[in-house]
């Protein structure tokens, strides 16, 4: 089985699964297509080759952690460092946060810490492993102490919203009992920025968490600073020979308009009925809840890719943290951490482009249900007026960070503008992906009101062209005064006509125009917004591609692709359009990754799905075989960002969303669909020649979609319409057999490519084999 054993880094991808062991199952044994319409899937097998497995310890640290979690509660499972050998539950839940931001300290009310479930081996422990089971989304290990043997297995069941750790010790280890060291719920950005809490005023910091006994459960309550608390319960139920069951919940209540005594109560009930009810339930219960769900959820999401075992597995990996991270039911964003709670200085909501990136595997991973909790947040906190301009309730936009419940820092800017209006933009794909008219009505709505926010700040030239104010482009350029800036003190300061800004600003008036057609809205704004995407100042463009603004060139080594956004993800710049608009893409990106100073793991990913775009798989992998060896902007020479359980850290800690886009990027080179177009293996790789296959992948249009790619060639492809929009695909076929007896028309491509027409209707399925010669 494929195994990341402790202390192995997983970066030599010269020979790409450096850290993990090949494969021991015939592929053709846990995945066979050939009735693609009825594959033979074992599920289990197939599943526990995707596996992270530790032999011999396991990890000391967050990034090479075991992770469980059930999309508001979770933990990371590792040794914890130091001399002594125990074994910790790191705690996160992701609404527990403050209520206070401290200034100069904190960016916004940071997320703050609950402490660690304790499992601490009597013996000295001699050896231990450990098993990421994702199929059925738990952890277990075994541990070998000189006193005895302990055996644990952890998962965290979503409707109970409880943790729980089933242990059996023998020898000297029998009676083992789990505890819970809690931690003070204060910002980890004081332990960032190297303040003594001490020196803070009083009224900045909660009291300290104290533990109060109701009836046979512990409970930790931690009260805040000003109406709110979070409790934590806990209890060890002991069985037969040797067996414990630990289950654990935190509660929390924030009601402003209820005395801090009312709101502790709450957050205790909350804690104590969910671990009393779980007791109640029983473990079988809760598991078989548990694994029915996860399993439906895992397979919606199938590729197969035979002879790379990293990369398949890197995917499989990430499919399984998005659906520990995310809980379509609540109205939270994922934040930087989602559920894995650990000391990081980015402790909060990131708009310009963490939570984007978070959301990508809701697309064509067909993961739309898992990722609605996107639209949800931007629909119920948009009903509440949060996201409204001061100056026009018919003007919408947002800043750049908040609080998962979308209190953000006091003083808080829009000089990023395009911040909202890409939040927007994967609110659209959700339209798009599903054809859900009720989406895209919102939408519409969200968008016109969006818009109207640019419309409230542009200028018009006398000549009537239209410009965007002094802007930020995110983490290019700074709106604060050079000596506050620290590294990036070189960098200018706001800049008008951004392309970041313009970029989207252009695509949200083509959408609105487009969306006002689809939908026969008939709004009478459209011929405002024709004319203003007909008088909006052209991208600025120099000798190099597309600039940063209207003054500046890409001059500087940047690790965000704002300036790019054309190329990826909005597609308003793409190859389709002929080669003056490839050669810019090209020259654009070409000059981005000519200086490598600061790019981050995430340049990586971006620049991967561009090249994608392109067509040139080679490059697209060679990127990201880079994101896994690419050292974090400011760690140690040797540091690598993608840690060995696939978790992501920079200079300011632990973050979790860049892994997560690796999933559109491989996605884009099995099956693109922008432009209204189904592009099948655009941009396969030979490193992946041998079989790869997926299944079930959705596109825009609403349609799902699989195909097998092997000798180099598509061999099939079935598509099922789930809306009846009209379908195009590009395929490398030029000839194939159709198993439905309908007008299949091909189509002019553009660069030679191959395309054809056909309509379904909603419901229908057609299987498309390649004809042999």
């Amino acid at each position: 089985m494929k195994i990341a054993i402790h202390h192995i880094v997983l970066a030599s991808v010269a020979v790409c699964c450096s850290g993990f062991a090949c494969g021991i199952f015939d592929p053709v044994l846990l995945a066979n297509f050939k009735e693609p319409q009825k594959p033979d899937i074992n599920w289990t097998l197939f599943m526990a080759e995707q596996d992270l497995v530790w032999e011999g310890d396991v990890g000391d640290a967050w990034g090479d952690a075991a992770f469980v979690a059930n999309g508001l509660t979770g933990a990371s499972i590792y040794r914890k460092p130091g001399d002594e050998w125990i074994l910790q539950w790191e705690l996160g839940r992701t609404d527990v946060a403050a209520e206070f931001h401290i200034p100069s300290i904190d960016w916004s009310i940071p997320r703050v810490p609950i402490g660690s479930i304790i499992l601490n081996p009597v013996g000295k422990v001699k050896k231990a492993n450990m098993r990421l089971d994702i199929w059925n989304a738990e952890a277990r290990g075994r541990i070998d102490s000189d006193k005895g043997r302990i055996y644990w297995r952890s998962f965290v069941e979503r409707e109970s919203n409880v943790m729980v750790v089933e242990s059996r010790a023998t020898g000297g280890e029998k009676g083992l009992t789990l505890g819970m060291a809690e931690q003070w719920g204060i910002s980890p950005r004081i332990i960032t920025t190297q303040t003594d809490p001490a020196t803070l005023p009083a009224g900045e910091l909660p009291p300290k968490p104290h533990r109060e006994m109701r009836g046979d459960v512990t409970v930790i309550i931690q009260p805040l600073t000003q109406h709110g608390a979070h409790a934590t319960a806990f209890v060890n139920v002991p069985g037969e020979k040797g067996r414990n069951t630990f289950l654990l919940a935190v509660g929390k209540a924030y009601e402003p308009e209820k005395p801090q005594a009312e709101n502790i109560e709450l957050a205790v009930k909350e804690a104590v009925e969910s671990v009393q009810r779980a007791r109640t339930e029983g473990i079988p219960a809760l598991e078989k809840r548990h694994r029915e769900w996860w399993h439906n959820y895992m397979q919606r999401s199938f590729v197969e890719i035979e002879g790379d075992d990293f990369w398949e597995q890197f995917y499989w990996l990430q499919i399984y943290k998005f659906g520990g991270a995310a809980r379509p039911e609540l109205p939270i964003m994922i934040d930087n951490m989602g559920p894995w709670f650990t000391q990081c200085g980015w402790p909060g909501t990131w708009w310009n482009l963490n939570i984007q990136l978070s959301n990508l595997p809701s697309f064509t991973a067909n993961q739309l249900e898992q990722g609605s909790y996107f639209t949800h947040m931007i629909d119920a906190y948009d009903a509440k007026g949060t996201f409204n301009s001061a100056n026009n309730p018919d003007a919408i936009t947002w800043t750049r960070t908040s609080t998962y419940n979308m209190i953000r820092r006091e003083g808080g800017d829009t000089y990023e503008l395009g911040n909202f209006t890409w939040a927007l933009q994967h609110y659209w794909r959700f339209w798009k992906y599903s054809m859900d008219e009720a989406t895209g009505r919102k939408l519409f709505a969200l968008l016109k009101k969006n818009i109207n926010y640019y419309f409230d700040v542009m200028t018009i030239d006398a000549d009537g062209t239209i410009h965007l104010p002094p802007q930020v482009s995110p983490e290019y350029n700074f709106k604060d005064e050079p000596e506050v800036r620290g590294w990036a003190m070189n960098r200018p300061g706001l800049l008008a006509d951004t392309n970041y800004s313009l970029q989207l600003f252009q695509w949200g008036l083509q959408t609105l125009l487009e969306m006002n057609e689809k939908l026969a809205m008939n709004d009478p704004a459209s011929k405002d917004w024709k004319s203003t995407l007909e008088n909006l100042r052209p991208l600025p463009v120099n000798e190099n591609g597309l600039m940063v603004s209207d003054t500046h060139g890409f001059d500087i080594s940047h690790r965000h692709y704002s300036h790019l956004m054309a190329l990826y993800p909005l597609h308003t710049i793409n190859p389709d359009q002929g080669a003056e608009a490839e050669a810019l893409f090209r020259k654009s990106v070409e000059r981005w990754l000519s200086l490598p100073d600061v790019l981050a793991a995430y340049s990586f990913t971006g620049s991967a799905a561009m090249f994608a775009t392109l067509g040139d798989g080679e490059r697209a992998l060679t990127q990201l075989d880079g994101m896994v060896t690419a050292q974090g902007l400011g760690m140690e020479p040797g540091k690598r960002a993608i840690k060995p359980n696939s978790m992501y850290a920079e200079d300011g800690g632990p973050v979790i969303e860049t892994p997560l886009a690796v999933v559109e990027s491989m996605n884009y080179m099995f099956l693109q669909s922008w432009g209204d177009v189904l592009r099948i293996f655009p941009a396969m790789p030979d490193r992946w020649s041998d079989e790869t296959v997926f299944h079930k992948l959705r596109t825009e249009g609403a349609f799902l979609v699989s195909a097998e790619w092997s000798e180099g060639m598509t061999q099939w492809i079935l598509i099922e319409s789930l809306a009846g929009e009209p379908c195009i695909i590009q395929t490398d076929m030029s000839e194939f057999k159709s198993d439905l007896d309908i007008d299949i028309q091909p189509l002019e491509g553009p660069q030679g490519k191959k395309r054809w027409t056909f309509d379904l209707k909603k419901g229908d399925c057609i299987l498309l084999k390649r004809k042999k010669d």
